[in-house]
C-alpha cells in the first residue's frame, strides 16, 4: 500500500501534471495556427468588399458554405456581400472588431440588411468561450473528441484546397471566394457521409444564454448599422436518419430573445430571429453538418430569402427609408 502512495505521488502525479501541461499547449497552438488562417480570409473579404452595399451576411463558416450573397442579390435585387469567417474568429471581440473595420470600408449608411447565422447556441459552452480570449486560463477550449473531429474535417479541407497568394500579392483564402463573397465549389471535393452525421447528438445551449449573446450581438450590429433590419439566424444542419425534435427550444428562445430585447434595447421592430430547417438529405451538406454543398446552399438561401421577404416588402413599401434604432 505504502508503494503504492508513493507511486502515485512520485510518477503518476506528474505524469498526469505533464501531459495536461502539453494539451493545454496543444489547445493554444491550435487556436494560433486557426487565427492565421481566419486573418487571411478576414483580408480577402476586406479586399473584396465593394463600398455600396446594401446587405451583409455575417457568421460563421455555416454561412460562409451555406448561404448565398449571389442568390440573395439575384432574387432580391439588392446588392449583398457574404462576409462570413470560420468559427466567427473565435471570440466575440475580435469577431466584432473585423464587423468594425469592414464597415470602415462601405456606406454603412446604405446597408438594409444584416444577417447574422451563428452556431454558438447550437453548441453547449461555445457562447462562454467565444466571450473570452484566446490563451486566459489553464482550462482548454475544447475536448479530445473535438481535436480528433476538427483533424478529419481539417483533412478534408487539405485535400481539395490549400493557401496560397497569387501574382499580385493579394492574399487568397484556403477557400476560393469570389466576388460576392461565396465560397466556390467548383474545386472543392465533398465527403460527409451519414455516419458522421449519427456519431455526435445535436446540442443546444441554456436558452437563457443563448438569448443574451445573440441579444448583445443584435444590438452591437444595429449600432454599426443604423438603417439596417438585424435578422439572427439559426442556420440549417443535417442530423442524419436520427429525430430530434428542436420545436420546444426554437419556442423557448424566440421568446427570450424577443422579450430580452425588448427589455435592453426598447426595440425590436427591425430585428429579427429566424430558425432554418434541417437539411434532408446527406447530399446536400460537404464536409459538415451545419457546411452545405452547392445544391444544399441554394436550398438553404431560398429558405431564408422566403423567411424575410416580408420585411424586403414592408420596408419597399416605406421606399425603404431609414430605420430608427432608437
Amino acid at each position: 500500500m505504502v508503494n503504492a502512495n508513493r507511486f502515485i505521488r512520485v510518477g503518476a502525479i506528474p505524469l498526469v501534471l505533464v501531459t495536461y501541461a502539453i494539451f493545454i499547449w496543444i489547445d493554444h497552438a491550435h487556436h494560433k495556427h486557426v487565427a492565421v488562417e481566419q486573418d487571411d480570409d478576414v483580408k480577402v473579404h476586406l479586399q473584396n468588399v465593394k463600398r455600396s452595399v446594401n446587405g451583409l451576411v455575417f457568421g460563421g463558416s455555416n454561412a460562409a458554405y451555406s448561404l448565398s450573397a449571389e442568390d440573395l442579390s439575384y432574387k432580391t435585387g439588392l446588392s449583398w456581400y457574404n462576409a462570413s469567417v470560420d468559427g466567427e474568429l473565435g471570440t466575440a471581440n475580435r469577431y466584432q472588431l473585423f464587423v468594425r473595420e469592414l464597415s470602415a470600408r462601405i456606406d454603412r449608411a446604405k446597408v438594409r440588411y444584416v444577417v447574422y447565422s451563428s452556431l454558438f447556441p447550437y453548441a453547449i459552452g461555445q457562447i462562454g468561450q467565444a466571450k473570452r480570449e484566446y490563451g486566459e486560463g489553464i482550462k482548454p477550449s475544447r475536448s479530445v473528441l473535438h481535436y480528433i473531429v476538427w483533424y478529419i474535417s481539417w483533412r478534408l479541407r487539405q485535400a481539395s484546397s490549400s493557401s496560397q497568394h497569387n501574382s499580385s500579392g493579394d492574399v487568397v483564402s484556403e477557400r476560393q471566394v469570389d466576388s460576392f463573397g461565396d465560397i466556390v465549389f467548383k474545386n472543392m471535393e465533398c465527403g460527409f457521409a451519414d455516419r458522421f452525421a449519427d456519431s455526435r447528438r445535436p446540442e443546444r445551449e441554456d436558452e437563457d444564454v443563448s438569448a443574451d449573446f445573440l441579444v448583445d450581438e443584435t444590438i452591437f450590429l444595429a449600432s454599426v448599422f443604423p438603417n439596417a433590419s438585424i435578422l439572427t439566424v439559426l442556420p440549417s444542419e443535417y442530423y442524419g436518419a436520427a429525430s430530434f425534435d428542436d420545436s420546444t427550444f426554437e419556442q423557448n428562445l424566440q421568446t427570450k430573445f424577443y422579450g430580452l430585447l425588448r427589455q435592453k434595447y426598447h426595440f425590436e421592430g427591425m430585428a429579427k430571429i429566424i430558425f432554418q430547417p434541417p437539411y434532408s438529405s446527406v447530399t446536400q451538406v460537404c464536409d459538415g453538418r451545419s457546411h452545405a454543398d452547392e445544391d444544399g446552399r441554394a436550398w438553404r438561401t431560398e429558405n431564408l430569402i422566403e423567411s424575410i421577404q416580408s420585411i424586403i416588402s414592408r420596408r419597399r413599401a416605406f421606399v425603404d427609408e431609414p430605420v430608427n434604432h432608437l
